[in-house]
């Protein structure tokens, strides 16, 4: 899978680029991510802050781990992007929401 609208940065490199996020409480914006290890999708999530997201990922991140983010201004269209890719790239850390039914919570 190749992320052309997406940053792809080591964990390390998130935390620091997006430190500001620390004392944010209500952003008004989200992100999708992918956090791909030796080439594969381990985990597809949601946040509205990016930074404690990944601060509670590490057991999903290496140090060889590449996250790709993009930001958005529309929740609804964060989660059902998220819902999409949870569907395709069947990651091993969403294997809980890959049954069927599981994401239904969410309007197609």
């Amino acid at each position: 899978m190749i992320m052309f609208d997406f940053d792809g940065l080591s964990r390390r490199e998130v935390l620091r680029e997006y430190k500001k996020l620390r004392y944010v409480k209500n952003n008004s914006s989200y992100f999708l991510y992918f956090i791909f290890d030796s080439g594969e999708c381990v985990y597809v999530g949601e946040t509205s802050n990016i930074f404690w997201r990944v601060v509670k990922h590490k057991d999903k991140c290496t140090e060889e781990a590449v996250i790709y983010l993009r930001e958005y201004q529309d929740k609804q269209e964060v989660l059902k992007l998220e819902k999409h890719y949870i569907r395709v790239l069947k990651p091993k850390f969403n294997n809980r929401y890959c049954l069927e039914g599981q994401l239904e919570l969410f309007a197609a």
